[in-house]
């Protein structure tokens, strides 16, 4: 988390008088952080209210981005801005820091035989993670891998900060190119998160009706 902090969350876009802005400068950052680093220490069934209520930060914050580039600071420029434009390396800092984090507590809710509740459906928000609650590691990090792929290939068609940087300098940005690619990706995104929800609560409902099978 100590990446978050030190790194940009939004990068500087001069022509559309956004600044740069740092992990330790943003209360989104803060309540990403602390929400991580109380979640491997406090109590297993806190810890995971912990890390939904980071996700939704995250989220929040991926929503905000996406809302601002259609306000008329960011249409006015000759430019077709997406969201992970926005974004800087700070935000996928505390994205890799939360899958991280919920990792290592399936694992020990797994380690512990904790019995299903509501955690399931909570890590559930976070993608494949309810699935590695109820049915082991395998089938829920396919789905958290599908979705992870699909949002970084997405994000890498963002041009560099550095670009917008050198032609914000003269008050320009990049020259302008197709962005159907990454809105093919983070579509592609929303439908592994979609998809692996659903499995999760095929696999919830196989489970529940299993002592009756017999």
């Amino acid at each position: 988390m100590i990446a978050s902090l030190l790194s940009p969350w939004t990068v500087s876009i001069a022509p559309a008088h956004l600044s740069e802005t740092f992990g330790y400068e943003s209360p989104a950052c803060w309540l990403a952080t602390v929400g991580l680093i109380s979640a491997l220490v406090l109590d297993l069934r806190i810890s995971v209210v912990l890390l939904a209520l980071t996700e939704a930060v995250l989220a929040v914050w991926f929503a905000w981005a996406m809302w601002v580039v259609t306000t008329p600071r960011f249409t006015a420029l000759p430019f077709p801005f997406m969201a992970t434009d926005l974004m800087g390396p700070g935000w996928y800092a505390a994205a890799i820091g939360l899958l991280v984090a919920a990792a290592a507590l399936v694992r020990e809710l797994r380690r512990r035989s904790a019995p299903l509740r509501e955690d399931v459906w909570l890590l559930t928000a976070i993608p494949g993670f309810g699935l590695m609650r109820l049915d082991g590691w395998l089938r829920g990090a396919v789905w958290a891998g599908l979705f992870s792929v699909a949002f970084y290939f997405a994000s890498t068609d963002s041009p560099d900060s550095t670009q917008f940087a050198d032609y914000g300098r003269t008050g320009n940005v990049p020259p302008a190119f197709p962005r159907g690619a990454e809105w093919v990706l983070l579509a592609a995104a929303a439908l592994f998160w979609l998809a692996g929800v659903g499995v999760t609560v095929w696999q919830w409902r196989k489970l529940q009706s299993a002592p009756n099978s017999d």
